[in-house]
């Protein structure tokens, strides 16, 4: 991830209680089954033939499939789970993004350790632009990326997560986009 601000940008405030727009926004279980289908073709080729001339014979043989591991998909499935609402506070050195599932606390600027479904991951966040970024890059797995930026018009937020584009693993873009709301959100926890 490139260099990233502790501070915004004057007037950006991303604040607020936002729902989600299933209509304008990927659809996630979509996105998610699209990937686990491909990480199933990875995990084994077809069965290729080796004749037996290759060893001084006729007979034919079947070779068996090569040693491919399938992807640990979990933080994607994690990082896609629940996305219905979003919950926002932007106060000065920290953010605070909460969904019906968590809470996470997030100075920008500040590198960390954290858990991931797998392990543990490198963690950085911080303002590139008129957006906020959160970059995590797991021991084992794919790298991710999410940006919560408003949208040009300043009246829907949207959050976009890039996960896999290291090229170990498929990769899979979804956009989310989300309409403010007064209505409160179910669920969504007080505590990171």
């Amino acid at each position: 991830m490139s260099r990233v601000a502790t501070e915004p940008p004057a007037g950006t405030d991303i604040a607020g209680t936002w729902k989600l727009d299933p209509q304008h926004s990927t659809d996630s279980r979509k996105a998610l089954d699209e990937l686990m289908k491909d990480a199933r073709k990875a995990r084994g080729g077809p069965r290729a033939r080796v004749g037996m001339s290759d060893y001084g014979s006729d007979a034919a043989l079947l070779a068996p499939p090569p040693m491919v591991f399938a992807p640990d998909l979990s933080l994607q499935r994690s990082l896609l789970a629940n996305g219905d609402w979003l919950r926002i506070e932007q106060r000065p050195g920290e953010i605070v993004i909460s969904n019906a599932e968590s809470s996470h606390t997030y100075v920008p600027g500040e590198r960390s350790v954290v858990s991931v479904p797998g392990g543990v991951a490198d963690q950085r966040s911080g303002w590139k632009g008129r957006a906020y970024w959160i970059s995590l890059k797991p021991q084992v797995g794919p790298r991710a990326t999410e940006t919560f930026a408003l949208s040009p018009d300043g009246k829907q937020l949207i959050e976009t997560i890039e996960l896999g584009k290291d090229g170990r693993v498929p990769s899979l873009t979804v956009k989310r986009t989300y309409d403010p709301t007064r209505e409160p959100p179910s669920a969504v926890p007080t505590d990171d």
